[in-house]
């Protein structure tokens, strides 16, 4: 007995349509995969990078508070014309966003001014300048003496996050009052 094939003609017309759109479908998810695989980390860097400038931040305003404090507990304020100085006097300072690390590290004052403290979660512990700006008198009294005085003060302090390549500068007008 002969063996009949039993393909009918409607089968042997497909020529390979169901691997052909396999392969399509197959295809477009792995685009969709592979582009949210890139997604993904572009999600991650932008998430450290706000870390990292959070962390700057962070520790600039500490530094910024500790040069304040530096000007509270200070006995006498004497400005200085060259660096290194603990204040400056009006107008020695150059313009501070441009000056880049050894600047900083020649010329001003590291967090906790003994440089004992120390910031771990920081590439370096913060830095700060004091300059001086005016000199007031605060008082409308007059023929009484002596009036009071009032200091004031501008103090820059810099940070540099958690990886060193980031930069943040912070200032504030601090007074003080010298009856």
């Amino acid at each position: 007995m002969k063996y009949q094939n039993r393909i009918g003609p409607d089968l042997r017309r497909q020529r390979g349509a169901i691997l052909v759109t396999s392969l399509l479908l197959l295809l477009s998810l792995t685009v969709i995969g592979v582009s949210v695989v890139q997604i993904t980390r572009m999600q991650e860097r932008m998430a450290g990078n706000t870390r990292d400038l959070n962390l700057a931040f962070q520790g600039a305003e500490a530094g910024l508070r500790d040069g304040e404090d530096f000007l509270l507990n200070a006995i006498a304020v004497v400005p200085c014309v060259a660096a290194p100085c603990e204040v400056f006097a009006r107008g020695t300072l150059p313009l501070l966003a441009n000056q880049d690390e050894a600047w900083w590290n020649g010329n001003s004052l590291e967090y906790g001014v003994d440089g004992a403290q120390e910031l771990t979660e920081l590439d370096d512990d913060p830095q700060f300048v004091v300059e001086q700006l005016a000199q007031i008198e605060d008082s409308l009294i007059q023929g009484q003496g002596v009036p009071p005085v009032r200091d004031f003060f501008q103090v820059t302090a810099r940070s540099t996050g958690g990886t060193g390549f980031t930069n943040v500068l912070v200032q504030s007008t601090y007074a003080t009052r010298i009856d």
